[in-house]
């Protein structure tokens, strides 16, 4: 198993329009065990927080331009985090983790599981109060999931965003820093009907 995979790059042609996807935007809980295209997971990846412009600015705002949200994915083979940079995923660890993706079955069954972690804004050099902290993180996970949401109306897949996850165990399994924390999972794949 290789520590990086590399992403292809969004072929932006969906012949969906904005309009279409918010009219298909749901929340989705039954998932096929089926692992979406590596093309999808690419497009995906970079309109949740992918970088559109030169200046390494990314789709999804973020307040005074903090970039404070890390993005890891919970594949069936590994955990991996997004590098938007150079648009591909670092592996962190082997295995399936896939049980600690959510407390909610249908987690177990998402081919595909985003985590998403707030590491703490400094601010000339120093720490936002937790409530400013919390409201920039919030707000930018917000944007970043709708992105997702979005992306899945166009294309035809399933989401759900959650909030039921094991916020210990994912930053052990992360080895986060103490600051970092696990705010929200959100869980990817095709419909099951």
């Amino acid at each position: 198993m290789s520590d990086t995979i590399l992403l292809k790059k969004p072929l932006f042609k969906s012949e969906k329009t904005l309009f279409f996807a918010l009219q298909n935007r749901k929340s989705s809980r039954k998932y096929l065990k089926k692992m979406i295209s590596k093309q999808n997971l690419s497009e995906l990846l970079w309109a949740a927080n992918g970088i559109n412009r030169e200046n390494g600015n990314r789709t999804a705002p973020s307040a005074m331009n903090a970039q404070n949200i890390d993005i890891y994915l919970i594949l069936n083979d590994g955990v991996y985090k997004y590098c938007p940079q150079k648009h591909l995923l670092k592996l962190i660890i082997n295995g399936n983790y896939q049980k600690l993706a959510g407390t909610q079955d249908f987690s177990e069954t998402a081919p595909v599981n985003f985590l998403f972690v707030a590491k703490q804004i400094l601010i000339n050099g120093k720490a936002l109060p937790p409530e400013q902290q919390n409201a920039w993180s919030n707000l930018t996970i917000g944007y970043i999931s709708q992105n997702i949401y979005l992306y899945c109306a166009a294309e035809g897949l399933a989401t759900v965003a959650r909030a039921l996850i094991d916020k210990n165990a994912l930053k052990k399994l992360l080895n986060l820093d103490k600051n970092d924390d696990v705010l929200l999972a959100q869980s990817v794949g095709y419909h099951q009907v």
